[in-house]
């Protein structure tokens, strides 16, 4: 009788944190191989087949670093390899200013966002969008370099000092100021065509920003009819068929989308809602092996 090969999974990643250790004791419970592939450790040879990346039936895109994990995604893809989430999909939430074009393109609601090069044209447009306003970099996690617009000194003040933080912040991405509903928002997973799980996640005192990384708190958040309909359409607006964090924003106005993320993080949402998230995200990748 024939040995029967085992289903290899290669996690893609520069750290392994607590969410890649279950994902990986996750792969193994279900049978699979892990191969855990540490993005300083390999090469590509992009003209020829000269590669030193472990072959794996599928890949489970990890990395922390966004422009290293896009790149790895898109060699990967373009020798024929499946990686999730896509190239593409990746590309496009790793941009807030991409993000937001898709999720306006598809009708679904998100904040209003002015975008500008220039200084002086950025405070016209906050003049249109007016006051209090939310600047961010386009490219960016975890919350960092978001800040408060109060008034036109303060803009200004912001906007200078970005243009000599690099090209990466000389385009100004602003959005209408939502105030938030108890200080809180909603984080969301989508894999595949399902939204498993839910969070609020809520802000400290004083503070803007609820990303956890930041010290926001987690509360177990039920999946409402609209929570699941806005995430899903979300997903699909990004390029769908992968797995997603949804970022949902509750103001006076309803719910918007304000953001989806790629490589999403779930070690405050497991212990919250005591759902198997790492589990449920290898399912799905081994569905996508058959």
């Amino acid at each position: 009788m024939g040995r029967v090969s085992l289903v290899t999974i290669g996690l893609i990643c520069d750290r392994v944190r607590w969410d890649e250790k279950e994902l990986i004791k996750a792969v193994r419970k279900r049978g699979a191989k892990p191969l855990i592939i540490d993005q300083k450790n390999i090469f590509f040879d992009i003209t020829g087949c000269s590669d030193n990346i472990p072959e794996a039936d599928i890949y489970l895109q990890r990395s922390v670093s966004t422009l290293k994990g896009l790149y790895i995604s898109k060699i990967l893809e373009e020798k024929g390899h499946t990686v999730i989430n896509s190239f593409e999909s990746s590309r496009i939430c790793a941009d807030k200013l991409l993000t937001t074009l898709a999720l306006a393109k598809a009708g679904i609601p998100t904040p209003r966002t002015l975008v500008a090069f220039d200084i002086e044209s950025g405070l016209e447009a906050l003049e249109q969008l007016r006051y209090p306003a939310v600047i961010k970099p386009v490219i960016g996690s975890w919350g960092r370099f978001v800040a408060l617009l109060k008034d036109r000194q303060t803009a200004r003040s912001i906007m200078e000092e970005r243009v000599f933080m690099g090209a990466l912040y000389q385009t100004f991405y602003i959005q209408e100021y939502i105030e938030k509903i108890d200080k809180k928002d909603i984080r969301s997973f989508v894999v595949g065509d399902r939204v498993i799980a839910a969070i609020y996640r809520v802000a400290v005192k004083d503070e803007l920003r609820t990303n956890t990384a930041l010290g926001g708190r987690a509360e177990p958040c039920p999946i409402t009819p609209e929570i699941e309909n806005l995430s899903l359409r979300a997903a699909e607006a990004v390029g769908g068929n992968g797995v997603y964090g949804i970022d949902i924003l509750i103001g006076d106005k309803g719910m918007v989308v304000n953001e989806v993320n790629h490589t999403v993080e779930f070690h405050t949402t497991v212990p919250v809602t005591g759902i198997d998230v790492p589990g449920l995200i290898i399912d799905y990748v081994l569905e996508r092996v058959k």
